[in-house]
């Protein structure tokens, strides 16, 4: 599992250069820099061993689908940097930030926003698993907020995406996605199915309500093993004031019982009647 990179493979003035408008760095990860251009965010892959057919599953998740709860795709380039061609992903520009943003400088998610920033995710990834797509990563730096907005949550980054509906790159057993945020099943080896995506969602954001990994130490490194006894005890306890509605739905998505989490459908349903 290789960590994000913290600043861009190339400068401001050769990306400008390549794409021919001005631009400004958002963020690196694994495999590629994000930057604004214009009035679109543009992906670039940087690394020159990037798989072809992940490139094609990404595409083809994000073609699939259709929700403003899931950032909006605008097709496919290839610009020269260092050298060669690389390929780049366009998407809407979201202005606003993305979550881990306002985790780390300490601006948590309100109390009284969690029911429309739980029922937009839940909308994202029920958008998803309607086009027979998993993301297998969802974590606060992969979900942005609309115009600033907690009740807008927008799901990012498919790049470990799968379609349910595809043959498999992935060889089992084996660790996809970031290990704090991956499920029980996933931990073990085991394909991440839709319940993946609940639990990495109901763990983000118990960790936005209150500014801690719900099962997990700030810094301490887990083995596997180390990690599976954390979850096997249990989320901590969420603040009395979180609205009953959201916790029983968050008690739910992270339950180690993969069947027990429901489905973003019978979610959303807890959610609402309790409204």
């Amino acid at each position: 599992m290789t960590q994000p990179i913290a600043s861009p493979r190339f400068s401001a003035d050769e990306v400008a250069d390549s794409l021919g408008v001005p631009v400004t760095f958002l963020g690196s990860g694994a495999y590629g820099d994000t930057w604004k251009a214009g009035a679109e965010a543009v992906k670039i892959i940087c690394v020159d061993d990037y798989p072809r057919t992940r490139l094609e599953r990404e595409v083809d998740g994000l073609t699939r689908v259709n929700s403003p709860y899931v950032v909006d795709f605008r097709g496919l380039d290839e610009f020269r940097l260092g050298g060669q061609k690389r390929p780049a992903l366009r998407f809407e520009y979201i202005a606003g930030g993305d979550a881990e943003g306002y985790l780390n400088r300490g601006d948590l998610l309100p109390v009284e926003l969690t029911p429309g920033f739980l029922q937009g995710l839940l909308l994202g990834v029920q958008a998803l698993h309607k086009a027979a797509t998993i993301h297998r990563d969802i974590k606060p730096a992969n979900i942005s907020l609309r115009h600033g907005d907690w009740c807008q949550p927008v799901l990012l980054d498919l790049g470990l995406s799968k379609q349910m509906d595809a043959t498999t790159i992935t060889v089992y057993p084996g660790h996809i996605g970031t290990p704090p945020y991956m499920a029980p099943e996933q931990l073990e080896g085991r394909r991440a199915r839709k319940a993946a995506d609940l639990w990495a969602v109901g763990v983000s954001v118990r960790q936005l309500i209150s500014g801690r990994h719900p099962f997990y130490s700030s810094g301490k490194k887990y083995s596997v093993d180390e990690a599976f006894s954390e979850l096997m005890g249990g989320p901590e306890d969420l603040p009395p004031d979180c609205p009953e509605e959201v916790k029983q739905v968050l008690d739910r998505l992270t339950s180690v019982v993969e069947h027990e989490r429901g489905s973003s459908a019978s979610n959303l349903l807890r959610l609402r009647k309790q409204r």
